[in-house]
């Protein structure tokens, strides 16, 4: 591997376990100790990574990350135009809204407006969860046409907690019914102690860039199964589409 494709690598290495070592770095890719020592030097130089404060020998990602996953979309002034409507969505349900998009198998949360609740759940912005657990990665799942839907799920579907869907078909015939109502529901799936509405955010070309949902602690969920919240997000969504559509 050339030496900035190494360093990528390396990153996502980082990314899907930290703090890590050389040796597991090198384990991990491939490598030699040395190219695995290499990758992580320049990533360090270019503030990707720093040493961990608990494991200095080991290595952890910085914020630029984050900061970086939260100018995803800006070519298409996605998170711009979502921000007002965003906030919208809190003053109204008193609850977080995420912004997320789909990466491969996860979605992504990008930009976030925090709940107005003093009981809130911690949800980081760059932030991954599988698609087919969480409410945002299902809507998604569900505007996809069928011939991508391939592309965006495990050949195995693991439980994320015991209320996570893992069964191929029964997660296919949830595509259909969030379809059908317009928007997806989580209950648990991820974690045990949160749950989510959410709808897809459809751009010009009729295909889903990102999904806007209401995030809340699972306790939280509305009585009445998230009917209302779920017709405010699909709304929502809607707006920020046609937002789209008129910057063309």
């Amino acid at each position: 591997m050339g030496s900035a494709t190494t360093a990528l690598h390396a990153l996502e290495a980082l990314a899907q376990q930290q703090p890590m070592g050389v040796s597991e770095l090198a384990r991990r890719l491939d490598i030699t100790k040395p190219a695995a020592q290499r990758a992580l030097q320049a990533l360090a130089d270019a503030q990707w990574i720093r040493r961990s404060e608990q494991q200095p020998g080991r290595w952890v990602l910085t914020v630029k990350v984050i900061e970086v996953a939260s100018r995803m979309g800006s070519e298409l002034g996605l998170r711009d135009l979502a921000a007002p409507l965003m906030r919208e969505l809190v003053d109204a349900t008193g609850e977080a809204t995420h912004l997320s998009v789909l990466d491969g198998p996860d979605v992504v949360t990008i930009d976030q407006i925090d709940s107005t609740q003093p009981v809130r759940i911690y949800w980081p912005l760059g932030a991954r969860s599988p698609a087919y657990a969480a409410a945002s990665g299902k809507a998604l799942l569900s505007a996809l046409p069928a011939e991508l839907l391939a592309d965006h799920l495990p050949p195995r579907l693991e439980p994320m907690t015991p209320q996570t869907i893992t069964d191929r078909d029964g997660l296919l015939a949830e595509l259909d019914r969030i379809r059908l109502r317009g928007y997806s529901i989580q209950r648990g799936e991820v974690r045990d102690d949160v749950a989510s509405i959410a709808a897809p955010i459809i751009a010009p070309e009729d295909r889903p860039i990102a999904a806007l949902s209401v995030f809340m602690p699972a306790h939280r969920f509305p009585s009445d199964e998230g009917v209302a919240v779920g017709a405010l997000v699909v709304k929502t969504a809607a707006k920020i589409s046609s937002s789209l559509a008129l910057r063309r």
